[in-house]
């Protein structure tokens, strides 16, 4: 406050000098000075001296360190017959995700064929064959058939026509389980998005039953489907999506089903009857230029 007070007296008495830049250097030194003075003043204000906190000792025990675990290392080489769950894209699935076709163990692969196993929804195994390319994912096809070995050399010719196939027989039960199952694993080695099912006599029924709710199924291909009045009303659930059918006339019952279904079919249809060629895959036998026709069938919608 003594500062304060002397100021503007020193303020007057610099006003009556004569020389007016004598004043102002007298007026930037006494500035100056009074700055200084204020802040050795505040500084000496806040040297306060702080009492330090004693630390606590600690009178329990204290936790040591767990024991360090080493998991055993597995070999990284793995035949290239037997993947299994190893595989990076089974590896990589959402939990209940349906696994992709797994090599059958002490199976050895014949060029593109493999014997393969896929995993149904009560766990048994469903043995099949597998036609896959390892340099480019193809689009997929299911062959369905009560005898999984009756295809001949079709899966082959399927194989060469783009497509990784999967030929798989047919329990008693869980049929509609088995393909669905089938057509989700399939989905993990082929294009997903460009899938399609082949049934033959009984397969064909359950082909159409299993596509009808499987949005994954994008082509149907029915040899010899039967007469059940009901699967004109499930041909509505998979229509418009394209679909083949084919049949013998002489087979009564498979051709009255074959036309009932031309007839409720909303989406693209080739209707292929037949004349003595059998029933079932025994069509592909009899009439070897049908294989080629549902080749070039798939890959105008698939391909």
């Amino acid at each position: 406050m003594k500062y304060l007070c002397k100021f503007p007296i020193v303020t007057r008495e610099i006003q009556h000098q004569r020389h007016p830049y004598k004043v102002a250097i007298r007026l930037v030194f006494l500035c100056t000075l009074y700055s200084v003075l204020c802040t050795v003043f505040l500084v000496a204000c806040d040297d306060v001296r702080l009492t330090p906190t004693p630390e606590r000792t600690l009178t329990g025990p204290t936790v040591e360190p767990s024991a360090t675990f080493l998991p055993q290392r597995q070999g990284d080489e793995l035949p290239e017959e037997f993947i299994g769950i190893s595989d990076p894209t089974a590896a990589a699935l959402a939990p209940d995700a349906a696994l992709p076709p797994l090599g059958v163990a002490g199976s050895l692969t014949e060029g593109d064929r493999q014997s393969v196993a896929v995993t149904a929804e009560d766990g048994a195994l469903l043995l099949g064959e597998m036609y896959m390319s390892t340099a480019v994912r193809q689009p997929g096809i299911v062959l369905l058939a009560p005898d999984r070995t009756a295809w001949g050399d079709f899966p082959a010719q399927l194989h060469n026509g783009g497509f990784t196939v999967l030929v798989l027989g047919m329990r008693a039960e869980n049929r509609l389980a088995d393909l669905d199952v089938a057509i989700q694993s399939l989905s993990q080695s082929a294009l997903p998005d460009k899938l399609g099912v082949i049934g033959a006599g009984e397969g064909a029924d359950t082909a159409l039953l299993g596509c009808a709710d499987e949005g994954l199924c994008k082509a149907l291909v029915l040899l010899s489907p039967s007469d059940a009045p009901g699967l004109v009303e499930v041909l509505g659930r998979y229509n418009p999506r394209p679909l083949f059918l084919a049949a013998t006339q002489e087979d009564t019952a498979s051709f009255n089903g074959i036309t009932a279904l031309q007839g409720a079919a909303t989406g693209a249809l080739f209707f292929q009857p037949l004349a003595q060629a059998g029933y079932g895959t025994a069509l592909l036998d009899n009439r070897p230029d049908l294989g080629g026709v549902i080749v070039q069938w798939l890959q105008e919608y698939l391909g």
